[in-house]
């Protein structure tokens, strides 16, 4: 299972930094777009991070992510900060099944997650879902991996290592179907007990900017920004990664 073993290992080995990244612009965010309340659910919350710095900053806090590893360590992590955290296990294609209507006023889904939905079918139902939790209002923001970024500077072959972990990735880009797919492997251990191994397989897909504009449109969302990634300026022909920010208008209900 993806993330079931990673998990352990997920924040020690650096990607910790992106939701670090991602609250600091957050902020930046919510300035230029304002919300009214401090309700926030993250789907694909992984580790919870990001819903710990929120947390911290006064924010009411409720997360998704299909990986019981992956929430078993949000749980751990939050239970220091706050004692108000919902987090449960689900499909982000499904959150209308796991959260009730109308409950929050940001809605949050980062670090690529919506490109691990490999149809236009799955992630139009991931943007209906986020209409259906958003209060009237209420805003969402994601982000996703330019197909650029997959094709071109996404490195075919990386090594990380540190003590007690070594990780390789292995990637291929296939140009007609947009998806790119990652092999992972790791070694959690040390040099005089040994190392365990595990693989995982990592799926995304790249999406036309113009076709996720559609999909978020389509599902009742009014899109108020399209930004090369941890910036306010315009995506480019070299972007890597865009992020989204639409609103629930007032008038609709779902």
């Amino acid at each position: 299972m993806t993330y079931e073993r990673y998990a352990t290992v997920y924040d020690g080995s650096g990607q910790i930094r992106f939701a670090v990244l991602t609250a600091m612009y957050l902020n930046e965010i919510v300035q230029r777009h304002p919300v009214t309340g401090r309700r926030v659910l993250d789907i694909a919350c992984g580790t919870g991070t990001l819903l710990a710095m929120l947390a911290e900053q006064g924010w009411t806090v409720a997360g998704i992510d299909a990986s019981a590893a992956m929430l078993e360590q949000a749980a751990t992590k939050l239970a220091t900060v706050t004692s108000e955290v919902e987090l449960r296990q689900g499909d982000i294609r499904h959150i209308a099944d796991i959260m009730p209507a109308q409950t929050f006023d940001l809605v949050t889904c980062t670090y690529d997650s919506l490109n691990y939905l490999l149809s236009p079918t799955d992630l139009a139902a991931c943007f209906r879902g986020v209409a259906h939790v958003l209060v009237p209002g209420g805003l969402f923001v994601g982000d996703m991996n330019t197909r650029h970024f997959l094709a071109v500077d996404w490195e075919t072959c990386l090594l990380h290592e540190q003590p007690g972990y070594v990780q390789i990735e292995r990637s291929h880009f296939e140009p007609a179907s947009a998806i790119s797919t990652m092999w992972l492997t790791g070694f959690i251990g040390n040099d005089d007990d040994g190392y365990e191994r595990f693989d995982e397989i990592h799926i995304e897909r790249a999406y036309p900017p113009e076709q996720v504009a559609a999909l978020m449109t389509d599902a009742g969302l009014v899109i108020e920004g399209c930004y090369d990634g941890f910036t306010f300026q315009s995506p480019c022909t070299t972007t890597q990664r865009i992020h989204w920010v639409a609103r629930k208008p007032l008038c609709q209900n779902y």
